[in-house]
């Protein structure tokens, strides 16, 4: 489909007006007394399928955008594919099964339930909460450390260490 037709054939998606009424208290008249845009269009991504609100005014651009290997990177023909979804979770996610714990460290949550891997959850973690992050790395290495030191604890009542004498010097 050509980036004409594209043009012509967007759906639309609905926008509110920004309307501004005289201020008789200041004694301004405040301009515009209504506002509005060019419109909003839905754009999908080639290849992950995402759709995306874009302006009217920056369609063609964004239609024209090109990858690396020359194919496009939007369309505004609706794929007959979902869009690519996970099922892995935030870790600050409300389902999360450590979220009491986190609540209790004063972590907000975040309600991302559709990371594709494990990994994803990680990268998402470090890039959109990366001090919540480190607090949850920085808890789990005090625990693993007083584990640790528990254990030991245990071992050395289980089995203390036997000790030779040292030898008497004449």
């Amino acid at each position: 489909m050509e980036i004409e037709e594209q043009l012509r054939d967007a759906e639309a998606v609905a926008e509110t007006q920004l309307t501004i009424e005289k201020d008789d208290k200041l004694g301004v008249d405040m301009t515009p007394t209504q506002l509005t845009s060019a419109g909003y269009v839905i754009i999908y991504d080639t290849r992950t399928h995402e759709p995306s609100v874009c302006s009217r005014n920056n369609l063609r651009h964004n239609l024209e955008k090109r990858r690396p290997d020359g194919t496009l990177v939007f369309t505004t023909t609706k794929p007959k594919t979902l869009p690519i979804r996970g099922t892995f979770k935030c870790m600050l996610h409300p389902e999360s099964p450590n979220r009491e714990h986190y609540t209790e460290l004063g972590l907000p949550s975040c309600p991302k339930a559709n990371l594709t891997s494990p990994y994803q959850v990680i990268r998402h973690m470090q890039k959109r909460h990366k001090v919540e992050y480190a607090t949850i790395k920085e808890e789990e290495a005090r625990l693993e450390k007083e584990k640790e030191r528990e254990f030991r604890e245990a071992l050395m009542a289980k089995n203390p260490p036997l000790y030779v004498k040292e030898p008497k010097t004449k």
